[in-house]
């Protein structure tokens, strides 16, 4: 598995966002505002989608348990994401 590495955005370009916005920030306009500084590497999503993903993904192993490689890895996979949420 690939390792997420961390992205810096500088103080001055945050600084930019927060004296930009009128109102409040909303969520849609933090998680555009984020993936532009880090050239779409990172998005938001809300949580409860990667939750549904995830255990989509699970039972999609254990059902297609026979067409995988390696289906243990794949599993320790998907508990080492559930882990980041």
């Amino acid at each position: 598995m690939t390792a997420i590495k961390d992205r810096f955005i500088s103080r001055e370009e945050i600084s930019k966002l927060l004296w930009g916005m009128i109102n409040d920030i909303s969520t849609h306009s933090l998680s555009m505002w984020l993936k532009s500084k880090t050239d779409g590497e990172f998005v938001v999503v809300p949580r409860e989608f990667c939750v549904l993903v995830v255990s989509f993904l699970e039972r999609q192993v254990l059902q297609k348990e026979h067409l995988l490689f390696n289906s243990q890895n794949v599993l320790g996979q998907l508990e080492e994401i559930k882990r980041y949420l």
